[in-house]
């Protein structure tokens, strides 16, 4: 499994185009991106990331990972997927759980990789069974349990303010590997 791509998705996130950006910063966003103007990307969405858009936060967290319009820089890209990922973002809960999983950025940790997934899994992602099944199978059962009762105790003291990510049609596009 690899990590979403920013814009790649943008016939399927389109759709899910977040209330908080502005028509047109958004057009501008993707036009840029379809360019390959990556630092007229960022300087759309790297302004709306620093005010709390988790969405934004999402993007940002993809272009470090990937090295678009900035180096690349996993540490980076974690702190923002993070951000997006503690508000119920599920896109950046996957990528938390891939870079938990294939120690980018961080030293891997399949517990909390399965956490991460496991959080996304609640919020409906249509990636997150997949990526709890792969990660179980490197997996010990007592990982897996302790994995599980995180993802619980998290839920059973954190709401998350932002909807969950509905899962979006097949927009025929690829994911990065950042």
């Amino acid at each position: 499994m690899n990590r979403f791509s920013f814009l790649l998705l943008a016939g399927g996130l389109l759709s899910t185009a977040p209330a908080w950006a502005a028509d047109s910063d958004w057009e501008r966003a993707k036009s840029a991106h379809e360019r390959g103007d990556y630092t007229a990307e960022l300087g759309i969405v790297r302004p709306l990331a620093e005010k709390g858009y988790p969405f934004a936060q999402f993007n940002l967290g993809v272009l470090y990972d990937e090295g678009k319009g900035v180096p690349e820089d996993n540490a980076k890209a974690m702190e923002w997927y993070r951000k997006a990922a503690e508000v119920g973002y599920s896109k950046a809960q996957i990528n938390l759980g891939i870079m938990y999983e294939q120690g980018e950025g961080v030293a891997a940790d399949l517990v909390e990789a399965y956490f991460w997934y496991a959080l996304a899994d609640f919020q409906g992602d249509s990636l997150a069974p997949e990526g709890k099944r792969d990660i179980a199978k490197k997996m010990t059962p007592a990982q897996i349990q302790a994995a599980e009762k995180k993802a619980k105790d998290y839920l059973a003291t954190h709401k998350f303010p932002i909807p969950a990510t509905p899962p979006t049609p097949d927009s025929g596009t690829s994911h990065g590997n950042g």
